[in-house]
């Protein structure tokens, strides 16, 4: 009895070696070699938190190149997959803030990649749905939620991944320059979904004209190999925090200069010293009421930015392929149509790029400002997309309504990326305490995800509906545009609140 109770605590020792926060090591005494290895492992861990993030958003985004394909394939419809979908959102924002919980106190080193690699092995799981559907002769519904629980596993373990890199950023870059930061690595998820709207179909026709078993399964095999792979790279590449490698805070490295706290805020810093995680979890976020009204207006970018990145492909193919057999419409989707859908999120990466610029400078760091006139311009750019892309349209030049449907779903990209890197993000963090920095956008995401999934649930319900009685999708643009005028209204009792003076240079 005793040998059991002693290996089950060093198994527990074990465990807590590998995925708990390293212990603090001896400084460094040369700042020369201070420095120099500072700059390596900062760079080291940016770049391979980029390509992480990059991979795992390629991994998302193969089940929305896949959707129009689904239903010739394997019966899925429009209403199954915005189950599918939506279920996912709710499981990727109920794991962020989980998740962001455990990686406040996780070694990001060993629990960065674990959790990549698993999200690209469930993803893999989900492309199995077709041998099902052709050997196992399963009814309709047993496939549905064959899918529903591998995507669903699959964004649970992809929802651990950004709380890492929120906690990364906290611990590795100093204020004076991690709204910068902050947005450069965010451009990682707009190239992942860039990329795989570009490589997606040419990997499924080259797949399919070699191997003609495969269909669907084509979309999910290059991510599931890359995912694997970055996995491997991450464990060698990144490193928890500096003083897990014998470096000082990051603050004392940079020589950041901060605000004097008044004597209220100095008692409030001590005070927190002797509190428990939980307790300033409960504090700083639970009952932060500019904590709720951001969920809130996460809620409402994600309902848009939802809608324009997983259901534009879908609408195009849709309304220009419609009772062919899957090999017809992987040959016969007009490249136009893959173009059209990269949009939001090629010109959504000059958004994040721009967003510190324009919260920063055009709007004097009033970022409920730059979020209030992002929203809603992202709406009013949806008037162009029905423009350009209804039958009904009044305008009748093929060339202007190509040309309206390019610059609006830019635009809407564009705009849309600046809440959703500043709410979700920088305001999120600035408004909780650093010791519960990737929780908060956890909590952040969960709302925002909440909102994916009304928008998936939404979107699965009327895309059919709407082009059937209308000819165009204009049910789905009102709702978006609708819900992002909403959010525009939440910005306003946020107009003067600015940083805690812990994020304050």
């Amino acid at each position: 009895m005793k040998n059991v109770v002693v290996t089950g605590t060093a198994k527990k020792t074990l465990w807590k070696r590998i995925f708990s926060e390293p212990p603090a090591k001896p400084v460094i005494e040369d700042k020369s070699e201070i420095k120099g290895r500072y700059v390596f492992w900062r760079n080291a861990i940016f770049i391979t938190s980029y390509l992480l993030y990059m991979i795992a958003y390629m991994a998302r985004g193969s089940f929305a190149m896949a959707m129009p394909f689904m239903s010739q394939s394997i019966g899925v419809t429009s209403v199954d997959q915005g189950w599918i979908l939506g279920i996912s959102c709710l499981v990727y924002g109920a794991g962020r803030f989980v998740n962001g919980s455990i990686a406040d106190r996780s070694n990001v080193r060993t629990s960065f990649p674990m959790n990549m690699f698993f999200a690209g092995l469930f993803s893999a799981g989900t492309a199995l749905a077709p041998f099902l559907v052709r050997t196992g002769n399963w009814p309709h519904n047993m496939v549905v939620a064959y899918m529903c629980l591998f995507w669903g596993l699959s964004t649970w373990f992809q929802s651990a991944l950004f709380p890492y890199c929120a906690k990364s950023l906290i611990r590795w870059f100093p204020n004076a320059t991690r709204t910068t930061w902050w947005a450069n690595l965010s451009t990682s998820h707009e190239l992942g979904s860039v990329l795989v709207v570009l490589i997606s179909l040419p990997i499924a026709r080259l797949t399919h004209t070699l191997f003609g078993r495969y269909e669907l399964e084509s979309f999910f095999f290059a991510p599931f190999f890359l995912s694997s792979l970055i996995a491997i790279i991450g464990f060698f590449a990144l490193r928890d925090k500096p003083t897990s490698i014998g470096l000082p805070d990051v603050e004392e490295i940079c020589g950041t200069n901060f605000a004097k706290l008044t004597e209220e805020e100095k008692k409030e810093q001590d005070l927190e010293e002797n509190l428990t995680y939980f307790q300033i979890l409960k504090k700083h976020i639970l009952r932060n009421k500019v904590m709720w009204n951001l969920a809130f207006i996460y809620f409402c970018v994600y309902v848009f930015r939802t809608g324009c990145i997983s259901w534009i492909f879908k609408i195009l193919v849709d309304e220009q392929a419609k009772n062919q057999s899957f090999s017809d419409m992987l040959n016969n989707v007009h490249h136009l149509a893959t173009l059209k859908s990269a949009m939001p999120t090629v010109v959504g990466f000059l958004g994040i790029f721009l967003a510190p610029v324009i919260s920063d400078k055009l709007f004097g760091g009033k970022r409920a400002a730059a979020n209030f006139w992002s929203l809603s311009i992202a709406a009013v750019s949806l008037v162009g997309f029905w423009l350009g892309n209804s039958v009904h349209s009044p305008i009748t030049n093929s060339l202007l309504k190509e040309m309206l449907v390019f610059s609006s779903l830019g635009i809407s990209g564009f705009m849309i990326n600046i809440p959703q890197l500043l709410v979700g993000g920088i305001c999120a963090v600035e408004s909780t305490s650093k010791k519960v920095a990737a929780a908060a956008t956890g909590f952040a995401s969960f709302a925002g995800y909440l909102g994916g999934f009304v928008s998936h649930f939404v979107s699965g319900k009327a895309v059919g509906y709407s082009l059937k009685q209308f000819g165009d999708a204009r049910l789905l643009l009102i709702c978006w545009g609708g819900i992002a005028l909403l959010g525009a209204l939440c910005c306003v009792p946020l107009w003067n609140v600015g940083a805690r003076k812990e994020y304050s240079h």
